[in-house]
This record gives structure tokens, sequence and C-alpha cells, in this order.
């Protein structure tokens, strides 16, 4: 079904862009490997929201629309029922009217980096549900481009989901590694690890305490952060917070269960000891400053083992 057969089923044209389009009604910043994707699942299929049906939108970070998205999009308008079945296999929501706007949007989308007024003309689609950006590429923005995104947008929330970062930084090492094909052999050799914890990228995510203290500053009490030990302990709980954090009813049962995660691997290989001596010279300090800015579930991060 074309997007013209979309738009007419469904009552014509999406809305041009405005200068003050309404915008997300919530960021979610991070961290990589912290529960984004569960988070993600969690929103995509509750009844209050709309989200972008494209997962990180990396408007911020990337030169927009970046290698993943803009294919999806220029698919979608060539094949629509084609990019809707194979994400509804995926486990996401089946794709509708609203998508379609958003995705011929991003298929012709022309605009300057950073635009903030383009960035917010992306969620007209959501009418009055709410809606958000979760991108953990955010967490490496800058001071000044967080500030700006905080003026412009003067209502929205921002979420930060915490994970130990000795932990975290392992996880994102495996994921690329799988990326990379690696054997275990590969996944377990120190000087590949070294280069890669050395990287600029993976420093910039890997210390929360620097990421939500530029975060806080300038949103507040509208910036809250979650661990991703509490979306394992308790997760039925911490859904119930974020949604009520972010406006949503907390009661509507999930469609999907609040311990679904469609991204659970194997167990990670035994680090060795040479890594785990890195692992705690990177991050001894950092465990402890999480305990106090953080508390909760961080407060026995010091204490866990690398």
């Amino acid at each position: 079904m074309s997007v013209a057969a979309l738009r007419s089923m469904f009552g014509g044209e999406p809305a041009e862009a405005t200068a003050q389009a309404k915008g997300p009604d919530f960021l979610c910043v991070g961290l990589q490997k912290g529960g984004t994707q569960w988070l993600y699942d969690q929103l995509q299929h509750h009844p209050d929201f709309w989200m972008p049906p494209h997962k990180e939108l990396h408007y911020f970070d990337r030169r927009f629309p970046d290698r993943r998205i803009g294919p999806v999009a220029q698919k979608f308008v060539r094949n629509p029922d084609e990019v809707s079945e194979k994400k509804q296999q995926r486990g996401d929501r089946g794709l509708d009217e609203r998508d379609a706007a958003f995705f011929e949007r991003v298929a012709t989308f022309s605009a300057r980096k950073n635009d903030v007024e383009a960035y917010a003309a992306l969620f007209e689609p959501k009418g009055e549900l709410l809606s958000g950006d979760i991108t953990p590429g955010y967490s490496r923005l800058s001071n000044r481009l967080t500030k700006k995104i905080s003026r412009r947008f003067p209502d929205a929330k921002v979420i930060m989901m915490l994970r130990e970062p000795a932990s975290r930084l392992w996880s994102q090492w495996r994921m690329r590694a799988e990326n990379l094909n690696y054997s275990e052999e590969q996944q377990l050799d120190y000087a590949l690890f070294k280069k890669f914890a050395g990287r600029k990228q993976a420093r910039l995510r890997s210390y929360p305490t620097k990421i939500a203290s530029r975060w806080q500053e300038h949103f507040g009490d509208r910036f809250r952060w979650f661990f991703l030990d509490d979306v394992i302990a308790k997760p039925d709980e911490t859904r119930a917070e974020i949604l009520a954090f972010l406006g949503a009813d907390p009661a509507v049962p999930p469609y999907v269960p609040a311990d679904f995660n469609r991204k659970a691997k194997p167990k990670s290989p035994e680090r060795t000891d040479e890594i785990k001596a890195l692992l705690k010279k990177m991050f001894e300090s950092e465990r402890r400053a999480c305990a106090r800015m953080f508390g909760g579930a961080a407060e026995r991060w010091p204490d866990a083992p690398y």
C-alpha cells in the first residue's frame, strides 16, 4: 500500500512543519547498554504514546538522517507493507498513517544540522499523545547543545538509564566485537579491549556522573535517572515509575511483559585478570562518585566485582 493510500485512509496530508511545533515530550539520553531498548518497547506499545517508528533518531549527534534511519524511511515510502511486516516480526508495533507521515518527512528531510525547529516538526504525527526520542548517543552532547535543547523545549523531560560503568563498557565492547565477528579469544584480547576503551566515543559514554551533571544543570527536576538494576530486579515497579514521571497511565498493563528483553545475550565470557585490572583503574573512583550522586542501586556498585 502506498503512502498516498495510507493518507487517504486516515485523513489527508500530514501537517507541514511549523515554526513552533511542540516537539518531543521527553528525551532518553542513554546510557547505551543501559536498558534503552527495554524502555522503547514498553512505551511504543502503551496507548498513551506515539513513539517514532525508529528507536534512535540520532538527530543531534549525527548528520540527520543517518545511514540507518534514512534507508528505512526511503524503503517505507516505496513499500510500507514490507517495512511494517518486518517491524512486527521483530516485536515492534504495526505502522499506521502517523508513521507514514513521519517516514515521508525523514525521506525528504532538508535542514541544517541541529535545526531544532525541523527536529520539533518530526513529532507532529503524535497529535495529543506523548512522544519522545530515545537516542543513547545524546549522552555525549555538549553543554552548549544541551542548553539549547532545554530552552527550545521548556516542558520536555529527560530520562537517563543507568548501569554500573564497568559492566556497561564491557557490554558495549561485546556488542562491537559481535558486529566485527570477533571470536571469544579476540573478545578477551587485552590489547584490543584496551584500544577500544581508550577511544573518545567510548570514554564519553562511560562516566555517568559527568553526563548526569550536564543534563541536570539545564533540565533541573525535569531530569530523572532510573537503574538497569531495578529493571532487572523489579521491572513492573520501575515501568510504573517511568510512566508516572512521563505523565502516562502506569495502571495500563504492558503489551509486552515488563521483564521483556529482546536483546538478551548469552552469558559473557569471564574477563581476564588484566582486563579486570584495567576496568578497576578506569572506574573505581567513578563507582564511588555514582554511589554518592545517584544513591539507590548505585550504592552497591563500589563493591561489585570487575
